[in-house]
């Protein structure tokens, strides 16, 4: 299979593509885009808008060689965080509004020429995404790579578009190839903490893993990775580089953040490495020169003071409890798989191997591992998978006249599901004309979670001591109001004092929510498997 990998980061995006004559993942270089050597293989997760009208833009590499990247109103990094995060500020540029998307199409965009100039046509597209990612992201990226990727050739179909969370595929990409064998993968890269705990196919013949021809359904799940559990958090080193400029401008006054940006950067990155970094910082306006010195103990010291390794504790606690849930304890986990540039802090693997005394740290393939990974689902990899959210239904209870939530699918429920939930709905009201069925994600924080906000045009954490439930309509109005998903009309009108309607869940293996309402009455069916929304 002709196959290329995208691994879309929030600092870096990586791609890849399956060597025929290796038999092995090659990762791409692009001349014009990629980073200098050794980190040639990275393309740095920037876009720089020209002019937003005629869709001139420049990404990657190209961005900081024309000296772009110190743009405060064109240049738009973060890309994959917004797309994930609520963002409620949208720009305007060239009369066009540059939303979120708007950036992450126009970055896709620009791979797929630098993609045609080398002469790849891939007849199969994986995109990895986020564990802690946001409904809209999936949609956006699985509506805009039809779109983008579609071929323009007569003699060359669109390429197949598929997905894989970006967990299940470090552990592809590792080659952690012991059947059975449990593996937890810490993803800390440049804006996001992902953690997943993935259980290997149960065969021992590792060339028939993922989909096998010919097998009946009860040898099927031998051939199969499982995703046991996962969570994640908004925070990577971007948040770093940001703490190290707050500190720097509370001593010091600068007009050019963004090379003060790109020099803390640089330090952070040296930190790995050295016990000491120093950068001279030339600030052009006032003709003055400062050296900015830190050395790795200053580092670990700050964060500490913003409680990074506290979220990280946070994080690793969390999916332990929920492994426990399972059957599994932390003695269970013998291989832990670190990728993304945060796994390079000296502190955060010591922090992780102290955690995990009993299991092998691995941490040799940080960059890479996510989009090689990727590439084994063109090789016939399959994966199970199941929803990062708790999913319920929305209702009014007139006796405390305030909105309740009857749960639909707990956290962790695997798809396709088996069999429907199953309610008995009545309506709220005298002579009612219809139900309607307003479905939403439902969370709750424990104390002491962490909270993604926007503080200005800043992602932050905040810290909150109280447990609260969210609920978060799948469709919202310009006002944040729920819209109702799925309405069953009353004929005869609805009364409170009786069911009127029995309501079928189901989701499907393309992770659509269906729903199915028999007039209790009557005994029609109102709807018939009316796909509501796509679930994460």
């Amino acid at each position: 299979m002709n196959a290329i990998a995208i691994d879309f980061g929030s600092t870096n995006t990586v791609m890849a593509r399956w060597n025929i004559a290796t038999n092995q993942p090659e990762t791409l270089i692009f001349e014009n885009l990629s980073r200098p050597a050794p980190l040639n293989f990275l393309v740095p997760s920037l876009l720089y808008v020209q002019n937003a009208e005629t869709e001139i833009v420049e990404i990657g590499q190209r961005v900081i060689d024309i000296g772009k990247d110190r743009s405060q109103t064109r240049l738009f990094n973060q890309i994959k965080r917004r797309l994930v995060a609520d963002v409620r500020y949208v720009p305007r540029l060239d009369s066009v509004k540059v939303t979120p998307e708007w950036v992450g199409n126009q970055f896709l965009r620009r791979l797929l020429k630098e993609l045609r100039s080398q002469q790849l046509f891939p007849a199969e597209i994986i995109f990895t995404v986020p564990v802690q990612s946001y409904e809209k992201y999936l949609r956006w990226l699985e509506e805009c790579s039809a779109e983008i990727f579609a071929s323009n050739l007569p003699n060359l179909q669109s390429p197949r578009i598929r997905i894989i969370d970006e967990p299940t595929a470090v552990a592809l990409g590792y080659g952690a190839i012991a059947s059975s064998a449990l593996v937890l993968v810490i993803d800390f890269g440049g804006g996001t903490l992902d953690l997943s705990l993935v259980r290997l196919p149960k065969s021992e013949n590792v060339a028939k893993w993922g989909d096998q021809i010919g097998v009946n359904q009860s040898e099927w799940t031998e051939y199969k990775a499982e995703a046991i559990a996962k969570t994640g958090y908004t925070i990577g080193g971007e948040d770093i580089d940001q703490w190290l400029i707050e500190e720097y401008l509370e001593s010091h006054e600068v007009e050019n953040v963004s090379m003060l940006k790109f020099l803390m950067e640089r330090i952070k990155i040296k930190l790995s490495e050295v016990e000491a970094a120093s950068e001279i910082f030339f600030e052009v306006n006032t003709q003055s020169i400062t050296e900015i010195n830190y050395t790795r103990t200053e580092l670990e010291k700050l964060l500490q003071r913003k409680g990074f390794y506290r979220i990280l504790q946070m994080a690793i606690d969390e999916l332990i409890n929920r492994s426990f849930n399972k059957g599994i304890l932390k003695g269970d986990i013998k291989s832990i798989l670190l990728v993304g540039g945060c796994s390079l802090i000296p502190s955060v693997r010591t922090f992780i191997e102290d955690y995990f005394k009993m299991g092998k740290v691995y941490s040799h393939k940080p960059f890479e591992a996510i989009a090689h990974g990727a590439l084994m689902l063109s090789q016939g990899m399959s994966v199970q998978d199941y929803l990062f959210y708790s999913y319920a239904i929305r209702y009014w209870d007139c006796n405390i006249e305030q909105w309740k939530y009857q749960p639909l699918f707990r956290r962790g429920q695997v798809y396709p599901t088996r069999r429907p939930v199953e309610l008995l709905l009545r309506a709220s009201q005298i002579d009612q004309t219809e139900i309607a069925l307003t479905i939403g994600e439902l969370e709750t924080l424990p104390n002491g979670a962490a909270e993604v906000i926007f503080d200005g045009d800043r992602i932050v954490m905040q810290f909150d001591q109280k447990a609260k439930e969210t609920f978060k309509p799948l469709q919202a109005d310009v006002n944040e109001e729920g819209i109702a998903q799925a309405i069953a009309k009353l004929d005869p009108l609805g009364q409170p004092d009786c069911d009127r309607l029995k309501v079928l869940f189901n989701i499907s293996e393309n992770r659509e929510l269906l729903v199915t309402a028999i007039d209790l009455i009557t005994q029609r069916k109102l709807l018939t498997d009316y796909p509501v929304a796509k679930l994460n």
